[in-house]
């Protein structure tokens, strides 16, 4: 199709680049992501676009796509869209309407960061990952919908038993706040922790509940007094960077017997942890530093 460019990758159709200068754009059918190859994110800081189209079947936006398209006024998302990931679209000052979809999980940071007239009508139920700084008012919006509620130091999904983010977070200065998350306390029935929600925590030690299942990117990086944590049976997945540069970090015990998944770097940086021993059969390259003595039982 004339100024769109798709590949294929992995079995899937991606849309790559748009090069027209039409001022309503309908993405073509028959892709299932719109992402990014090496520099190119599609739409940056296109002048022309003022309404966007995403047709029925794309499940994913990725990083940077509508970057500071400062025009943009309008955008129609289909309903499965599942992930529109980080500074997708940043900067785009004039725009006022975006529809989440239904199946929407992940908002990833900055997604819609410095979109001063943006307004969202609903929010639905499905989000188990966000950021506090994902919009510019993110706390407001998640309250449209009842089943997120703000319980302890977090924002909460009720719904998917999600931990969102810390309610204290700010991304300018968490780091240096010396009580931030000291005294941190899990909801009790979570079954997942989001993409950073409990980044540069000043906690020694956390109990994770047993419900748990997923502990996701980031969750507890530079968390630099944490000192020892046990991850419950249930945990299937450790994603990457989630314990990244907790440099006090000595400890780690795996209660499970059943293989798990720990994604890139999911511990490293941490020079105090020594050995660790996971379950048989585990999935775990790259997830720590040279050095760190691996045993499976």
């Amino acid at each position: 199709m004339e100024g769109f460019e798709i590949i294929e990758d992995n079995g899937e159709r991606i849309l790559t680049s748009y090069t027209g200068k039409e001022r309503r754009v309908v993405v073509p059918k028959g892709i299932s992501g719109i992402g990014s190859l090496d520099d190119d994110f599609v739409f940056h800081s296109n002048p022309n676009i003022e309404e966007v189209v995403v047709p029925n079947g794309v499940e994913f936006i990725d990083s940077n796509v509508f970057y500071k398209c400062e025009n943009l006024k309008s955008v129609i998302l289909p309903p499965t869209l599942a992930e529109i990931n980080m500074e997708a679209f940043f900067g785009c000052k004039n725009l006022e309407k975006v529809n989440l979809p239904e199946n929407l999980q992940i908002v990833g940071p900055d997604a819609f960061k410095d979109c001063p007239k943006l307004k969202i009508e609903s929010v639905p139920p499905t989000i188990s990952e966000i950021q506090i700084n994902s919009f510019d008012d993110t706390r407001e919006i998640l309250h449209k919908n009842p089943v997120y509620v703000e319980t302890g130091d977090f924002m909460y999904n009720t719904g998917e038993k999600a931990v969102l983010y810390a309610l204290g977070a700010d991304s300018d200065n968490e780091e240096e706040d010396e009580d931030f998350l000291k005294n941190a306390v899990l909801p009790l029935d979570a079954e997942s922790i989001a993409w950073n929600a409990l980044a540069f925590g000043r906690f020694e030690s956390i109990s994770i509940p047993n419900s748990l299942g997923y502990i996701g990117r980031g969750a507890f990086m530079f968390c630099e007094n944490l000192r020892k944590i046990e991850i419950p049976a249930g945990v299937e997945v450790v994603d990457s960077g989630a314990f990244i540069n907790c440099r006090s970090l000595e400890s780690v015990v795996f209660s499970g017997k059943t293989p798990l998944t720990l994604g890139s770097m999911a511990f490293a940086g941490c020079p105090k942890l020594k050995s660790v021993v996971l379950p048989k059969g585990s999935e775990y390259e790259g997830a720590f530093d040279d050095g760190v003595e691996v045993f499976e039982r």
